[in-house]
C-alpha cells in the first residue's frame, strides 16, 4: 500500500502555506520551487522544508497578521 499524497493549500497570490511546520510547529510556512521545479514549503521561522505531491490554491492573498507585512 502507497502512502498518502503529501498535500499542502496555498494562497495563490501571497504563497502562505496553511498549517504548522512539522518540525517548530510555528505556523510561518511559504510556498518554495525546488530547482527540479518540484514544489514544497519552508519554514519562516526555522528554515525546515520539505516537497508536496500536489498543491490546493487557495483565492486571495492572506497573510498572518504578526507577518507584518500586509
Amino acid at each position: 500500500m502507497s502512502a498518502p499524497a503529501k498535500t499542502i493549500q496555498v494562497y495563490r497570490i501571497s504563497g502562505y502555506v496553511l498549517g504548522p511546520c512539522e518540525k517548530c510547529g510555528k505556523e510561518e510556512r511559504a510556498l518554495l520551487m525546488f530547482e527540479d521545479y518540484g514544489m514544497g514549503w519552508e519554514c519562516l521561522a526555522c528554515g525546515h522544508s520539505d516537497r508536496v505531491d500536489r498543491v490546493e490554491w487557495i483565492e486571495g492573498d492572506k497573510l498572518p497578521p504578526d507577518w507584518g507585512l500586509g
